[in-house]
């Protein structure tokens, strides 16, 4: 078989994950604002000064050069444009920033749909190294990226019959919405699973799924304590992580997604 000739291309991307091969190469997991999510080898990345300035490594957002020859991807050269900061000091911090960052690897984001998702998640972490960063985040975080991956929901119209939700209703994960009472009462059976969202939650919702995370604190205020209640918390995620088991395939377990 002839070789096949090579192609380069610049791209601005944040890393996902990071491996090391042989004695000095590196493999990294980039979501990259044009290319999508990619793996790509960087030979020699654990000791080049000169065309990788020690910037290879997870959370940092880099200018890069690849080179394609076949169906590998090679890093040639990068320049750092912005680090994680604060987020490599407080460990707590740290979970929750590769919990947006797993979810971004885990699931199939179309090259089209990349750059909504880089910005996304540069706004995600942004969020997570300020103070008043809750545990809250990644809930939303999944919700808003499902949203823009085209899966969730409109939180205040039944998903069956379309008309205006009014006062608390009832969240069926398997139709993928809210259901109004006379949906419920027909079409709810007793194997539906979900949860019942109040009104406020609903709205909540509603906001975080057409926005991005910056946007976030408009709505929620500094404390980030957006549900007037633990129990409207505990089912709001019941909800959302149900859309993404249910519908997308993905289930959070042991600090990784995993398909279901």
């Amino acid at each position: 078989m002839a070789n096949l000739p090579a192609m380069e291309w610049s791209d601005r991307g944040l890393v996902l994950a990071k491996g090391i091969f042989r004695e000095y190469d590196v493999w990294l997991r980039v979501l990259f604002r044009e290319h999508g999510v990619l793996t790509v080898l960087a030979f020699g990345g654990l000791h080049s000064r000169r065309r990788f300035v020690g910037c290879l490594d997870l959370l940092n957002l880099l200018e890069c050069r690849v080179k394609v020859k076949g169906n590998y991807h090679y890093l040639t050269e990068a320049l750092l444009l912005k680090g994680p900061g604060t987020l490599r000091s407080i460990p707590s911090r740290q979970g929750l920033a590769m919990n947006l960052v797993k979810l971004v690897d885990g699931l199939s984001v179309p090259q089209d749909l990349a750059g909504e998702t880089l910005r996304l998640l540069e706004e995600g972490l942004e969020l997570l190294s300020r103070e008043y960063v809750s545990q809250t985040l990644p809930l939303f975080f999944r919700l808003r990226l499902m949203a823009i991956l085209g899966y969730a929901p409109d939180f205040l119209h039944c998903c069956l019959c379309r008309k205006d939700l009014v006062g608390k209703s009832f969240f069926c994960v398997e139709e993928g919405g809210p259901m109004c009472e006379d949906c419920r009462s027909r079409f709810g059976g007793a194997r539906r699973t979900g949860a019942f969202l109040e009104p406020s939650t609903l709205k909540l919702m509603q906001f975080v799924r057409g926005e991005n995370p910056l946007s976030w604190p408009q709505w929620m205020g500094d404390t980030f304590s957006p549900f007037p209640n633990p129990e409207q918390r505990r089912a709001a995620s019941q909800c959302i992580d149900g859309i993404l088991a249910y519908h997308v395939g993905l289930a959070w377990e042991k600090g990784r997604f995993v398909r279901t």
